[in-house]
């Protein structure tokens, strides 16, 4: 294919520079998380993610994978199949937000929630008409691949909305704190998607273009159900069992222990579209997915290895000393998030590729090992159900790796095994010099071992990776395929 070096060199610059304001977005959530910990009680959390829960449920059930669909149409997409899309998507948020508003007073029982916190539960119903009210701007931008202009817009919806949640805590208003602000924060993401791919398409549309589009789109969502139902079990699951409090200690453990996580799942916005125009023994895919798993390891491992090592001393120092019931849940989840970082893009590579349905059967089995598996073990604490995710996402992420491997006809896990070791290298370093030194010295000296044994080893490859990357940077190149 002529034009896959240019199309390399475009991804190279979009991904680096969307990776870079997510960076900031990622940043900026931390601290601002960091002063609401502080501020706010375990039971608002617990409270917030039941909402988000339920919101999340019925924007997963609205947008039927339409937009997956779309933005993975190689051929240009028509006004009318936008028109049907808003459409359809819109009608079904109302619908859902309607039978959440009505069904809240026995949600609100299944979660252990009080009379005065019902309202909560309710006013988030009208958050499932944030989605819906976007599909269109993004689908836009997202095809055209403008993913920088997509992360801008996310990071000044991010200021606003975690700006808003701190001032609105420091008020007292509890989780009303939350609510409003991410009501705020979708809101200005809405209009500055609009404002960035202008064009009102309408509503109407047609039945056929929308049974074509859900006839593929259906087996997407499907995925997207169990990925959630998989990532958040604590609510799901501890939250019917123990209440709010289980549940805001399990999502702390999560949202602390998933930060390097985040920036890499969210390149799959990405990688998708570019995925999607490469043929299976295109040299250009390969090296688009293995430089993709690659960079996650690289970036993400150590990362990932120092704020699990610093957990003990991070969490009561920056957050609050009655956030250390957590610890269990984070030192649980490392294995989990380790897979995490190549979970994401090796996905997305199996929807790119035409396998929604394989992708939808491989995180059934995940989802359902999973909640066996955390079931079997709920009898010994939040931590054992940690470690019921990270089991099962090991064994997922293995296969999956050797299913691009031969989809592709070439190695990656070749690319994988030196960071890999590097991350073992700095866990046991850390782990093992954490009483003697304390845990910020342990991060810091297992962050220093883990670069030390990639330099041993692979000098060269960083050195020519490296030139490769800021050659793609500074080319001002904009062909097309």
């Amino acid at each position: 294919m002529s034009g896959a070096p240019e199309l390399l060199r475009r991804v190279a610059r979009e991904t680096t520079l969307f990776a870079g304001f997510q960076a900031l977005a990622t940043v900026l959530v931390a601290v601002s998380n960091l002063l609401l910990a502080r501020v706010l009680d375990v039971r608002s959390f617990g409270i917030f993610a039941v909402c988000t829960l339920c919101i999340g449920v019925g924007s997963l059930l609205g947008d039927g994978g339409l937009g997956a669909t779309l933005l993975r149409r190689r051929g240009e997409v028509s006004d009318q199949e936008l028109r049907t899309v808003f459409t359809f998507v819109l009608g079904v948020g109302v619908a859902l937000g309607a039978g959440l508003y009505l069904a809240a007073p026995t949600l609100a029982r299944r979660y252990h929630l009080h009379g005065d916190e019902l309202p909560a539960l309710r006013a988030s119903a009208v958050l499932l008409l944030a989605g819906p009210l976007r599909v269109v701007p993004y689908l836009r931008l997202e095809r055209a691949l403008q993913l920088s202009l997509v992360a801008r817009i996310e990071l000044l919806a991010t200021l606003v909305r975690q700006g808003m949640a701190v001032l609105l805590a420091l008020s007292g208003v509890g989780v009303w704190a939350l609510l409003v602000a991410h009501a705020l924060g979708a809101a200005t993401q809405v209009g500055l998607a609009w404002w960035c791919a202008p064009g009102w398409t309408g509503f109407g549309g047609s039945f056929t273009v929308l049974k074509g589009l859900l006839s593929y789109g259906v087996r997407v969502q499907g995925l997207g159900v169990l990925a959630f139902l998989k990532d958040n079990i604590s609510a799901l699951f501890l939250g019917p069992l123990f209440g709010p409090e289980a549940v805001g200690l399990f999502d702390f453990g999560v949202k602390y222990a998933q930060i390097p996580v985040l920036a890499v799942n969210a390149l799959g916005r990405v990688q998708l579209p570019v995925y999607a125009r490469l043929d299976p023994h295109d040299p250009a895919l390969h090296g688009a997915l293995r430089g993709t798993t690659r960079m996650a390891f690289l970036v993400g491992l150590p990362v990932l290895v120092a704020m699990t090592v610093a957990a003990p001393a991070v969490v009561p120092w920056l957050y609050a000393p009655r956030w250390l019931e957590s610890l269990p849940v984070i030192q649980g989840l490392a294995l989990n998030m380790a897979g995490g970082l190549l979970a994401g893009p090796l996905f997305v590579f199996l929807q790119a590729q035409g396998h929604a349905g394989l992708a939808l059967r491989v995180f059934l089995a995940w989802t359902a090992g999973t909640w066996a598996l955390a079931l079997a073990l709920s009898g010994y604490g939040i931590g054992a159900v940690a470690w019921a995710q990270s089991a099962c996402t090991v064994a997922v992420v293995l296969g999956l790796l050797r299913w691009a491997e031969r989809w592709t006809g070439r190695s990656l896990s070749g690319a994988l095994v030196v960071p890999l070791g590097a991350a073992c290298a700095a866990s046991a370093w850390g782990w093992l010099s954490r009483g003697l030194l304390g845990p910020l010295p342990s991060a810091l000296g297992a962050v220093l071992v883990y670069l030390l044994v990639l330099l041993a080893l692979e000098r060269q490859a960083l050195a020519e990776e490296a030139r490769s990357l800021l050659s793609a940077l500074t080319s001002r190149g904009h062909g097309q395929r």
